[in-house]
């Protein structure tokens, strides 16, 4: 059903475009490395909840291991946000960060075997071409 995983992915656009606004408010007096330890505190938060109310436990498997990844890149991927939200217009970052379906849709291909089609090379290309207007845009 298309609502299970639409409203979610609606909420994260929201969230991640919200993001972008108030990283870089933060961003204005304090460094990245701040924002950083910020956004660790709401993960310990988050991740303890998780640990004591049962909804979550460590597992320490392939998957684990697939999951403690996951993490290092969406740890490294807000870093390299803060720092560019620091040099640049919160509209330009976020815009172009908005490119990732690219890196996606290759790394898919490679280690998922999903299928790079017509239809998401065009679709892919609609979104180049958006960040390039929205990036050039005054």
């Amino acid at each position: 059903m298309t609502v299970r995983w639409l409203v979610p992915t609606l909420g994260y656009i929201v969230l991640v475009g919200a993001l972008g606004v108030t990283s870089r408010l933060a961003r204005r007096t304090l460094s990245w490395q701040d924002v950083v330890v910020w956004s660790g505190i709401g993960y310990v938060i988050v991740a303890g909840v998780f640990l004591a109310s049962g909804q979550a436990r460590l597992r320490f498997t392939t998957d684990g291991r697939w999951a403690m990844g996951s993490a290092v890149l969406a740890i490294s991927g807000l870093i390299m946000l803060y720092v560019a939200l620091g040099a640049g217009e919160a509209t330009k970052v976020v815009t172009v960060s908005a490119a990732y379906p690219a890196a996606t849709l290759l790394l898919a291909a490679a280690f998922l075997s999903e299928p790079v089609t017509i239809g998401r090379l065009a679709g892919l290309g609609l979104v180049i071409a958006g960040v390039v207007v929205m990036t050039l845009a005054a």
